[in-house]
């Protein structure tokens, strides 16, 4: 009976330990397809995969010495800046500065990426501890696709400040840096907020409606990155000034001549 109790205990871990993973699993598989034009190095997706995990270790250590007494404040600070802070270390530590980030789509994919990585082993132990299937459910369908979404907002903005060809505004790249990140601290911060001080089904409907803003946001800005994606016109040293001055960032219609509107959509 002791043998058959042990099996079942294991049996129930590691399907637990499977529900943990896959929502990471299944995002990551999405986000790569989604990129049609262009195929990133998987050593380097698994490099920033895991780095995105370690992050877990100093947000941890960091979380715990900043710790604020009020719930709101602790949402932002530390939670939210250590975290998505801790997400662009893990992008700029090694993709950012790699040929094959080469676009703004690659942004979205390494910022994802390295948001699934950090997602992956928080999950883990969310639900490991709880050892409830209804939280690796509930963290499926909420925080992993949020952090998910933070992560690729993030992205976006560092794709575009990455300096290509003999381009190089330093102000400029800071500037979208920061741009980046504070959109995703601020989306990070608020859902956060919700989860801490909003128990019950109203709290479980802002979470969903900053999941689903944050993807809403996420799929513009995937959008508009393949829409003027250099590779989509096989023109990689094209500089992403040129790329949106020649395509239409809403539809990705080159433009006509010195045209201001574009003949497809009017944007």
């Amino acid at each position: 009976m002791l043998i058959l109790s042990g099996e079942r205990k294991d049996s129930k871990s590691n399907h637990t330990t499977l529900l943990a993973i896959a929502p990471a699993a299944f995002l990551l598989k999405y986000i790569l397809v989604r990129n049609r034009y262009k195929r990133d190095p998987p050593r380097l997706i698994a490099i920033t995969f895991l780095l995105g995990a370690l992050g877990i270790i100093p947000t941890t250590l960091l979380e715990l010495f900043f710790q604020a007494p009020n719930p709101l404040l602790n949402a932002f600070v530390p939670t939210a800046i250590v975290e998505e802070f801790m997400k662009f270390v893990a992008v700029r530590a090694k993709a950012y500065d790699s040929p094959s980030f080469s676009e703004p789509m690659d942004g979205i994919i390494y910022g994802i990426t390295a948001s699934l990585g950090f997602a992956t082993v928080e999950n883990i132990f969310y639900v490991m501890g709880f050892g409830a299937i209804s939280t690796a459910i509930a963290r499926a369908f909420l925080s992993v696709p949020s952090h998910a979404a933070f992560g690729g907002i993030m992205g976006y903005y560092l794709g575009l400040a990455k300096p290509f060809g003999t381009e190089h505004n330093k102000k400029k790249e800071r500037q979208l840096i920061i741009t980046g990140l504070a959109i995703a601290i601020v989306l990070h911060g608020i859902f956060d907020a919700i989860a801490f001080t909003t128990p019950g089904i109203i709290g479980l409907i802002g979470l969903l409606t900053v999941a689903f803003i944050s993807w809403l946001i996420l799929t513009r800005l995937i959008k508009k990155a393949l829409a003027t994606s250099p590779y989509r016109w096989n023109a990689p040293h094209t500089s992403q000034t040129q790329i949106l001055q020649r395509f239409c960032t809403n539809c990705g219609t080159k433009r006509e001549g010195e045209a201001i509107f574009c003949v497809n959509c009017g944007g």
